[in-house]
């Protein structure tokens, strides 16, 4: 059986990653404050649109196009081969229900097609993770059902813990209104926060961005599966002296583990904004 995987752009997978792998990345779409409309990675790169971003300029992310998922999740769904598409949190964007929609409509046409669509409750790299380990487990030769069951005990570990200078992207996306008073009343804080649950969580407040990234290396430590043969992610939004430092650092601390880095793509880069910086991990 051919297993074809799937991901959409706001997993952020590195091009490489995707290329050698044949994994199709299906784009989210961005719209400006004229209504234009952009496709992630396509027609607005991640360097453009943090620029546009820091004039001032306000962008909103929407769902793919019908046709975008619907010729990925057809692509592979004859002669019994499979498609595993890794879709971004159901709780962070609706890609994940508009795609079974779309699968009802194939199965109409083809109802032998074998078509898995994930809620992968993550984002970003953390979405990259879960698709190294999935392709080792393919490559492993691993039956349909023991795929779907160590990707969902996968699921279950992945840890995403990042930090941002400026909140106002997140709020301005309805994405921590519920929280938001946590991080107030002091001066030059940057949170630390991850998504749990599939949702953006807070986890503790650092005065200062180098101590904020320091903070994300420990907690990564306490928290880090000792398994060599799983993946570790980092994206970032600028790319400055400080970012450079903690990847260097990162790299020391995980040693020959695979390390994915990748900016942060449109799609979730209009909601964190410039000075997003993440890392991304299997827990214990």
């Amino acid at each position: 059986m051919n297993i074809h995987v799937i991901v959409d752009s706001s997993a952020d997978l590195p091009d490489e990653l995707a290329q050698q792998n044949d994994i199709a990345v299906i784009p989210l779409r961005i719209y400006d404050e004229l209504e234009k409309e952009y496709t992630d990675r396509i027609t607005l790169n991640p360097t453009e649109l943090l620029s546009r971003m820091k004039n001032g300029e306000r962008f909103t992310s929407s769902l793919p196009s019908y046709d975008a998922i619907y010729d990925a999740l057809i692509r592979n769904c004859k002669d019994g081969n499979a498609t595993f598409y890794l879709a971004c949190s159901s709780d962070l964007s609706g890609t994940y229900n508009f795609a079974q929609l779309v699968k009802l409509d194939i199965l109409e046409k083809y109802p032998n097609a074998i078509i898995e669509i994930i809620d992968t409750r993550s984002v970003s790299l953390g979405i990259g993770v879960l698709v190294v380990d999935l392709l080792k487990n393919i490559h492993n030769g691993d039956t349909l059902d023991e795929l779907i069951q160590k990707l969902h005990e996968k699921i279950q570990k992945i840890n995403h813990v990042f930090t941002l200078e400026d909140l106002q992207y997140l709020i301005r996306g309805g994405r921590i209104g519920k929280f938001a008073g946590f991080f107030g009343g002091m001066l030059n804080i940057n949170p630390i926060m991850e998504v749990a649950e599939g949702k953006f969580k807070p986890l503790e407040k650092v005065r200062g961005r180098k101590k904020a990234l320091n903070r994300i290396i420990e907690i990564m430590k306490l928290r880090k599966s000792d398994q060599q043969d799983e993946a570790v992610g980092i994206v970032y939004g600028d790319q400055d002296e400080l970012v450079l430092n903690f990847i260097e650092q990162l790299q020391k601390t995980i040693g020959n583990q695979k390390l994915m880095i990748n900016s942060v793509g449109s799609a979730v880069g209009v909601h964190t904004g410039p000075s997003a910086l993440g890392i991304f991990f299997l827990s214990k």
